[in-house]
């Protein structure tokens, strides 16, 4: 994870170098986004945020999100009704309702819970930052704070950064809160139909 001001302040002022960015895994490790959900808070504060004034102009966070894919590939296979799958990729949801792009199950017009399709895979949060520069000029950029693999049972979320590090992650309902080391990011799932 990078803090925030890192990523701020080299959004501003170090745009060409991308020093706060972290790769992410692999491409060939990759499959399709399973679940995505839309960053709401940052330190508990709305967004845009956590504007941060450099020499060079003002950077501002303006969005960002959390992505889940599942592995391109998977050693274990189950039969389900769509044909063979991976059994980390086979998840119940009652009859009646939809199961989202981004996870979010919804049962008729009620609001609902989210789920990950698939129990393992790979995850990245991406802040969105709006680079405001003195001679009036504009830019927006996604920058990678963490990315790295999950674990996923029920409401039990557990991801792990590429560097080993540990990210707290705890889901409710539509919301999944990221507690990195410098800051706590609220995410929350909205009907992707």
């Amino acid at each position: 994870m990078r803090p925030l001001a890192c990523l701020l302040a080299a959004g501003a002022a170090a745009l060409a170098a991308g020093a706060c960015e972290s790769p992410t895994a692999a491409s060939a490790d990759l499959g399709p986004v399973v679940a995505l959900d839309s960053l709401r808070t940052v330190d508990a504060a709305g967004l845009p945020c956590c504007a941060v004034d450099s020499a060079g102009g003002r950077a501002t966070l303006v969005g960002g999100t959390l992505t889940f894919r599942r592995y391109a590939h998977y050693t274990d296979t189950t039969a389900t009704p769509a044909g063979p799958m991976s059994a980390a990729c086979v998840t119940g949801v009652p009859d009646g309702s939809t199961l989202h792009q981004n996870g979010l199950v919804t049962v008729g017009d009620s609001v609902g819970y989210l789920v990950i399709p698939c129990h393992v895979g790979t995850y990245s949060l991406a802040v969105t930052v709006r680079l405001a520069f003195a001679d009036g000029g504009s830019k927006t950029r996604d920058v990678i704070v963490s990315s790295g693999t999950y674990a996923w049972r029920q409401d039990t979320l557990s991801l792990v950064d590429a560097t080993i590090r540990l990210v707290a992650a705890t889901m409710s309902w539509d919301t999944v809160i990221v507690a990195a080391p410098s800051h706590t990011y609220k995410l929350q799932a909205v009907a992707a139909y």
